[in-house]
């Protein structure tokens, strides 16, 4: 039979186990509480402070507990401007509907304000705080005997490793002591000898058999008993005589006259020193004997000293006020124990936080590009300049900027420039040209200013000031000339290639010129385009020597910057390039930029101080595209709200609604509205002879390609408010190059819109 369990015994019903344990399992769980963690409020510094600001502000520990009143300060530093009036627009915070465009006003048109901190003596390094005591600008260091680096010889013998070392070696003749020899008999030994100085500072004279002074000495004399050397020619050639105290003498002798006259003097001036220290000794014995008599004179103060402690009123008066004084004689000059720390000496925490200094404009490598004239093999007279010089028989127009090889990328914008003389430039003024591009006829507007400056003066600048952040050899400025639209880029190169006849050929292309001005003249052709380096070296030295490459006839499947940068890689091997050159010449030259060049202009058109109001060789600063890295980002200081648009291919060969679409030209406008009848915005910076400011601007044609690229830079002055319908106009026209040669009256049109986009 199974023995039960005592457990069961005892309980009052067999088989009630389980329900046991779980009923005293659900009391032993129920009497635990398990009690949350009470979430604490933090405190609300400023309501205390408000609630017991008086208890606190009679507390004389106030100062732990509250902010120190009026901690800062503000300054204001007007700003410095490089210009003659703000570059933001007088109704620029006016026009400007959003917040954040608002305070970006501020920041470039408003007074810098510094905040000075009372309390900033005391936020360094706690041995930088303020100190009302005297605090000692150098303490020399104490240097001890047992610091001290001692290079001993493992030989003690050795006189030469001993303090003061050794004073003189050399040579000499040594003659025997044995005074039974009379003076003329006395043989001389030639032995080494060293004049060395003891620790004592006593010095001893030592011979040898030779320069080795490890081994044994050979003789020695105390110099200490030597009270005079002479010379004694009568006995050898060259000796000398040391004269001892004991009326004794050593006899020397050199081995030449040189080399007597230094020893002699040498050891002349070891007598003297010896001379004066025994008068130096005789006076600090009389010092002594004078010092024991004053002591007995110390007795006498120990017994004002005891006259203290008596209890008579007046000498315990006198007490106190003699300890007084010796209190503060004691104080006289004490210095703070810490600040003799040698360490703490060697701490320097100047400059750790500088002056605070307003953003600048940063300046560049800068230089300057004067261009002078650019002149073909085809010349004549145009117009009515039959007296004057001949001159290029079209219009050609340059286009200047610069090129960075080694990076692969253009690193400015375009500066546009038109030196045609004026008989040249009344070819595009003909009465049949049609409407300007801002929508009035040329001559007609009245005289309008942009930032105080009459716009007849911006329009022929001649000068520009580049500026180059990372200077190196392989940047290069790019000279693209264009001319007006006429047909291949080949058929009109080829009259100033192959010219026979320089006064047939000049007539006939300025006939056919003329025709084309006045049919053609807001459209431009790629012509021909022309390099030179700028830099020696990575220091930024210009290279002022240096000339432009010859005119290379521009490829009409190579216009892009891409392809630009290809040639110039291949610069300094002309041969594997095979360009074809025409005969001309670029006169452009690069200066440095004088310190005191008066009339500029930024490339948002603002005068630079100082600027004379009617000046009309105006220099103007070609904007720079800064790398994108960050060792050459800075804050921009000035207003610039500048946008370039690249027009870069257009592939049209595809579609077939307007099959003979070939010259195609790009109308780029900046709209601020979606409507039909709405008109572009003024806003596009103009080229040379045009306005400064217009509507729309025109790429360069290819001829016959309805796949064309280009190489335009269209800039544009974004308005202070944008806005949803704010956009990009392109719109597509293809021009026809026909001449009629025949004189008919038929009429033609010239430009047809095949298409347009927007962006």
């Amino acid at each position: 039979m199974a023995e039960v369990r005592k457990f069961t015994k005892r309980l009052s019903k067999p088989g009630t186990a389980a329900e046991l344990r779980q009923s005293v399992s659900e009391a032993v769980r129920g009497s635990v509480v398990l009690e949350k963690t009470k979430v604490v409020e933090p405190l609300d510094y400023e309501n205390v402070i408000a609630q017991r600001k008086t208890q606190i502000y009679s507390d004389p520990l106030r100062d732990l507990l509250m902010f120190p009143m009026e901690d800062i300060s503000i300054s204001v530093i007007s700003r410095q401007r490089r210009t003659v009036q703000s570059t933001v627009p007088e109704d620029g915070e006016k026009r400007a509907q959003s917040l954040f465009v608002k305070e970006c006003i501020k920041t470039y048109s408003t007074d810098w304000h510094v905040v000075n901190y009372k309390y900033e003596d005391f936020s360094g390094d706690f041995r930088m705080l303020p100190c009302k005591s005297l605090r000692p600008e150098k303490i020399p260091n104490h240097v001890f005997e047992i610091d001290e680096d001692c290079e001993k010889d493992e030989d003690s013998s050795s006189l030469c490793s001993q303090k003061g070392g050794v004073i003189k070696q050399g040579w000499l003749h040594k003659a025997n002591v044995n005074s039974t020899i009379t003076v003329t008999m006395k043989v001389f030994k030639r032995r080494y000898f060293y004049l060395t100085q003891l620790p004592d500072g006593s010095y001893i004279l030592n011979s040898y058999k030779d320069e080795k002074n490890s081994k044994e000495s050979k003789g020695c004399i105390y110099l200490d008993a030597c009270i005079d050397v002479v010379q004694c020619p009568k006995m050898r050639r060259h000796a000398f005589e040391l004269k001892m105290l004991d009326k004794y003498s050593h006899y020397l002798a050199a081995e030449t006259e040189q080399e007597m006259e230094e020893w002699l003097i040498t050891l002349k001036k070891i007598i003297q020193i010896n001379t004066d220290s025994l008068v130096q000794e005789k006076k600090e014995t009389v010092e002594t004997a004078q010092d024991d008599e004053t002591s007995s004179q110390g007795k006498a103060e120990n017994i004002m000293a005891s006259l203290e402690r008596s209890m008579h009123p007046e000498l315990m008066k006198y007490g106190r006020e003699t300890e007084q004084l010796n209190k503060l004689s004691r104080g006289d000059g004490r210095q703070n124990l810490f600040s003799f720390d040698s360490e703490v000496q060697r701490l320097d925490f100047s400059g750790i936080e500088p002056d605070i200094k307003p953003f600048e404009e940063k300046c560049n490598k800068r230089f300057l590009v004067n261009c002078h004239d650019l002149t073909f093999n085809i010349l004549g007279q145009v117009g009515d300049n039959a007296k004057g010089p001949p001159t290029n028989v079209e219009p050609f127009f340059i286009n200047l900027a610069l090129f960075d090889v080694k990076n692969n990328c253009k690193i400015s914008a375009d500066f546009h420039v038109d030196l045609n003389p004026a008989s040249v430039r009344e070819m595009l003024w003909s009465p049949s040209t049609q409407l300007a591009s801002d929508g009035n006829s040329r001559g007609s507007s009245p005289e309008s200013f942009i930032h105080g400056i009459a716009e007849s003066q911006l329009r022929y600048i001649r000068q520009g000031i580049f500026s180059v952040t990372n200077p190196h050899p392989e940047i290069f400025l790019v000279a693209r000339i264009e001319k007006v639209l006429q047909g291949n880029i080949t058929h009109c190169a080829e009259p100033y290639i192959k010219n026979s006849d320089p006064a047939k050929t000049a007539q006939k292309v300025h006939r056919t010129a003329k025709q084309v001005c006045s049919r053609l003249g807001q459209y431009r052709m790629p012509f021909a385009w022309a390099a030179r380096p700028i830099f020696k070296d990575v220091q930024g030295s210009l290279d002022l020597d240096g000339r432009f490459s010859p005119l290379y006839k521009q490829d009409s499947s190579k216009l892009s910057n891409e392809d630009i940068l290809k040639l110039l890689s291949e610069y300094k091997k002309p041969e594997k390039t095979k360009l074809q050159i025409i005969p001309g010449q670029l006169n452009i030259t690069v200066e440095c930029v004088p310190v005191d060049l008066s009339n500029c202009i930024t490339s948002s058109y603002v005068p630079l101080k100082p600027f004379e109001k009617n000046c009309q060789n105006i220099t103007v600063e070609v904007e720079e595209f800064v790398p994108e890295m960050t060792k050459y980002c800075y804050p921009f200081t000035v207003y610039k709200n500048h946008l370039y648009v690249y027009p870069l291919q257009l592939k049209y060969d595809s579609q077939k609604t307007f099959a003979k679409a070939r010259n195609i030209a790009v109308c780029v406008e900046f709209r601020d509205s979606d409507e039909s009848d709405a008109s572009a915005v003024k806003c596009i910076y103009g080229k040379p002879a045009g306005p400064v400011f217009t509507t729309n601007a025109y790429a360069v044609v290819s001829h016959h390609n309805q796949n064309p690229e280009f190489y335009d830079e269209i800039k544009i002055e974004l308005p202070i408010h944008l806005h949803q319908k704010h956009h990009l106009l392109f719109t597509f026209y293809h021009v026809s190059c026909e001449i009629n040669t025949k004189g008919t009256t038929k009429k033609q049109d010239t430009v047809e819109t095949p298409g347009t986009c927007a962006l």
